[in-house]
């Protein structure tokens, strides 16, 4: 059997992907998609994530070849490098310059948008979101695609996600059914549609838990519960979507995390009332 202690977790799973079976694939699928949180969660705890048994996260890994579930766990641990940014002293080239400028915009911008981050904010809006009844993902014109990018995550592993308006229609038809036990998650970055202040407006009439994700220097943005500002990117064409790309992922992350422990204290109340009954 050729070794294959030198292969990483994420191109184990990769090399396989294609020929998995069904369950197993869609495990597989959502390690590559969350791969910075594997580590935090058991095989029971990813297995309720990915919407899976445990006896599926245990074919898989074996499928990896891995002797079990915490070996692949302490390797994914080794694999999380520090990323930071590292200045360049040496001469560059012409082309090896424009690269490092756009990395040196995009680390500035990330760094200004977790800078000015409320960690309050962060925590209790994921809390709020995984504990809702129904979750809306709100983007008009070019924010509809941001809003999608995150409705196709989260769907993954919460049920009750929607992503509006649908084609040909307005975020005004789907009002009555947006209820005040729900999160509406709203993206309002430049280039921004010109009515939204309003339209939030009449959202706060039907449910007042709105996670808004803008531009830190929209100063007219509406006040909402929880306002999740990050460094905007319209200094140049095309726009530099780094920052709100992070703070989408962090805010998954954060949801997923929330998810965990709920199902950790699910699990516990559950054992709990299972010791009193017998």
């Amino acid at each position: 059997m050729p070794d294959t202690s030198n292969i990483s977790f994420l191109d184990r799973v990769r090399a396989i992907l294609s020929d998995l079976p069904a369950s197993e694939r869609r495990l597989a699928q959502f390690t590559l998609d969350f791969s910075g949180d594997l580590s935090s969660y058991n095989a029971s705890e990813l297995a309720s994530l990915a919407q899976v048994s445990n006896a599926t996260v245990t074919r898989l890994i074996r499928r990896l070849e891995y002797a079990n579930y915490e070996a692949a766990r302490k390797q994914i641990r080794s694999e999380r490098t520090d990323d930071s940014f590292t200045p360049v002293n040496s001469p560059l080239s012409p082309g090896e310059t424009t690269l490092h400028s756009h990395l040196q915009e995009s680390y500035s911008k990330l760094g200004n948008t977790y800078r000015h981050l409320s960690q309050s904010a962060l925590l209790e809006a994921s809390q709020a979101i995984s504990r809702a009844r129904q979750v809306w993902l709100i983007g008009l014109q070019a924010n509809y695609f941001l809003a999608g990018h995150f409705h196709w995550h989260l769907s993954k592993f919460m049920p009750g996600v929607r992503l509006i308006p649908g084609a040909g229609q307005t975020v005004s038809e789907y009002l009555t059914d947006i209820q005040h036990q729900d999160v509406l998650i709203i993206f309002d970055l430049h280039p921004r549609a010109s009515p939204m202040p309003e339209l939030i407006q009449h959202l706060e009439a039907r449910c007042a838990d709105i996670v808004l994700i803008t531009d830190q220097d929209y100063k007219e943005r509406p006040k909402t519960r929880w306002s999740l500002p990050c460094q905007p990117g319209r200094e140049q064409l095309p726009d530099n979507s780094v920052a709100v790309a992070s703070l989408s992922h962090l805010l998954l992350s954060e949801v997923l995390k929330v998810r965990g422990a709920d199902r950790r204290d699910e699990s516990a109340q559950e054992l709990a009332a299972a010791e009193a009954l017998f």
